[in-house]
């Protein structure tokens, strides 16, 4: 799902990278940055990296944070005990979610990333400094209601899938931050 991202943030840049990323060619004339399908095997490494992260994640989460058993035949009261036990539930693997992993996961894909990259350990710092902040504020402007969702209807089992396909907003908007510039230039201006 990475991949698919990528490709597609690839394919809305264009035009951008045809106006602001020039690059000479040995005869001295100016010519666009095409697809890089470098970039696109760097996201899908990642993104099998993370895959199985995100499952024993998903995981733990429903171990942590069991939801309640709804018995057919309850009166209403006690049905109703039971919603409220199950959005508290809900609630907690979302917040914990949000609080634990996702820092840590965008942080770790920013570390990653520059690492396949090949940038140094300064080239990796600059990136964070620069791209880490407005990757976190995306990240809460989609992914906690994704989750909310994914915890509260999707069965274990398809929770990274269903992820997955979230994932690919997510990993347009990622690649995009990730192949900015560490110019200093806020993400949002661009």
């Amino acid at each position: 799902m990475g991949a698919i991202g990528d490709v597609i943030a690839q394919n809305i840049a264009q035009p951008t990278a045809q106006q602001t990323d020039k690059t000479k060619s040995t005869d001295g004339s100016s010519q666009a940055v095409g697809y890089d399908p470098m970039r696109t095997a760097r996201f899908f490494l990642y993104g099998c990296m993370f895959g199985p992260v995100a499952y024993k994640w998903y995981s733990l989460l429903d171990r942590r944070f069991p939801l309640p058993l709804v018995t057919l035949g309850s009166s209403a009261p006690s049905a109703l005990g039971t919603s409220a036990a199950k959005m508290l539930a809900i609630g907690k693997r979302v917040a914990v979610d949000q609080v634990a992993f996702a820092p840590v996961a965008i942080g770790a894909f920013f570390v990653v990333m520059g690492a396949m990259e090949g940038k140094r350990i300064n080239g990796i710092r600059a990136s964070l400094r620069a791209k880490y902040k407005d990757a976190l504020v995306g990240n809460y402007a989609l992914w906690p209601w994704a989750q909310l969702v994914n915890f509260s209807v999707i069965p274990l089992i398809y929770r990274v899938p269903f992820s997955s396909v979230v994932s690919v907003l997510w990993n347009v908007y990622l690649s995009w931050i990730n192949s900015r510039r560490s110019s200093g230039v806020p993400i949002n201006s661009v």
